[in-house]
């Protein structure tokens, strides 16, 4: 037998429930106190004037219980941006599956998502602030979530375009450039209408949006004129509706 004396187990780690909750839920629940608190401090102050301690000011919580979650301000935000990322993405495909179902027209379709967008902002300007202001200026991690928001949205408008107009590319007119035009018009008109504190109503704002889809019809004709050299118009773009017809 060996002379060293034997090693001290360590006592099992208890995990104490208090009021019926158990140390993980507990932390989760803070962690959600946190993440509503980023909504509310980032959303009206703005992530470059906030602090760790606004937050936990909000959150009701000491400095301890922010760091049990998150390293950073920056992470925090991030963690807020991806949850309004992801509501909004599921009121879209809310819109476009409700749309679809009732009325199978590319167009509509896409007048559909563009309202559940602008709703979701006017809803709360805290998401306005968050999603197209302080995102591409927080940190990389923020650019790079707003950047794949953007491609997310970007995929979703060359979906439609394609659906209205398939033989664009035989025409001259490059599908990558037409869609980095709309998101780009329709992501600044958000902006401003944010900014100006809604000064238009979510109808007139969509109206003037859907204006810009709605013309792509001219472009699409006049290019597909050119390219046959003749006067006469291409095919019309299945059920979508001119922009006379507004």
């Amino acid at each position: 037998m060996s002379d060293r004396p034997a090693k001290k187990k360590r006592a099992p780690t208890v995990t104490r429930r208090y009021g019926g909750v158990d140390a993980a839920e507990r932390r989760r629940e803070r962690q959600r106190k946190l993440i509503d608190a980023g909504l509310e401090v980032f959303g009206t102050r703005g992530y470059h004037l906030s602090t760790v301690r606004d937050i936990c000011t909000q959150a009701a919580l000491t400095e301890r219980y922010f760091y049990e979650s998150f390293k950073t301000l920056g992470e925090l935000f991030d963690a807020v941006y991806a949850e309004l990322r992801s509501q909004v993405q599921q009121k879209v495909m809310a819109s476009i599956i409700a749309r679809g179902m009732a009325q199978p027209d590319p167009m509509a379709m896409g007048e559909g998502s563009l309202r559940a967008w602008y709703a979701f902002l006017h809803e709360d300007p805290r998401r306005a602030r968050i999603m197209l202001v302080d995102a591409v200026s927080v940190s990389e991690s923020g650019m790079r979530g707003a950047e794949a928001a953007i491609n997310e949205f970007k995929g979703m408008l060359r979906t439609f375009v394609s659906m209205l107009y398939p033989d664009m590319d035989k025409y001259g007119i490059d599908l990558d450039v037409i869609v980095s035009g709309l998101a780009g018009a329709t992501i600044y008109i958000a902006k401003n209408w944010t900014q100006s504190g809604f000064k238009y109503s979510l109808d007139e704002i969509l109206a003037h949006n859907m204006l810009i889809f709605r013309s792509l019809d001219g472009v699409y004709q006049h290019a597909a004129a050119q390219a046959s050299g003749q006067r006469t118009a291409a095919p019309r773009p299945r059920k979508g509706r001119r922009a006379s017809e507004v």
